[in-house]
């Protein structure tokens, strides 16, 4: 599903003047020549294809809509304490803890064997030594939105 502040290309076959690359706004709208201004977050990018073919098909006869998804802004987790680079950061797609963890750095009192994954009401346990050595690859588990890493000090 595309989100607030995704940065789309929306590509109108034979038409470059209506082809361009958008992003939705934080209320969630998308404003399009010709189609106008709609609430675009929420969709899957086949959902909101046929919405737009739907709105220009009033004006063009047929028209070829191809969408990709250029940047997503959307999706975030939050990472907090030992690191060197704490806050938000976006959520990739197959994006696991130790990927996370290789963007922001340990500071030097950080403790990486007791690390916290928090995810609504449950906690999951991470051990960055066991893992970046192939042992208990089970912690390493993919991030959804919202996750809240949290490395003690």
């Amino acid at each position: 599903m595309v989100g607030t502040l995704d940065v789309l290309e929306v590509r109108i076959w034979n038409d470059p003047k209506l082809s361009g690359i958008y992003t939705i706004r934080p209320d969630g709208i998308l404003s399009l020549p010709l189609v106008g201004e709609f609430r675009a977050d929420g969709y899957t990018v086949p959902q909101l294809t046929k919405v737009i073919k739907d709105k220009l098909g009033t004006l063009i006869n047929d028209p070829e809509v191809n969408i990709q998804v250029v940047k997503i802004n959307s999706k975030r987790i939050f990472v907090f304490g030992g690191v060197l680079r704490p806050g938000e950061m976006p959520l990739y797609q197959n994006m696991t803890v130790l990927d996370a963890l290789s963007n922001v750095g340990f500071k030097d009192f950080a403790n990486p064997k007791k690390i916290r994954i928090m995810r609504g009401t449950q906690t999951f346990l991470f051990n960055y030594k066991d893992v970046s050595r192939g042992k208990h690859m089970e912690q390493n588990i993919y991030l959804q939105n919202g996750d809240r890493i949290f490395v003690p000090e």
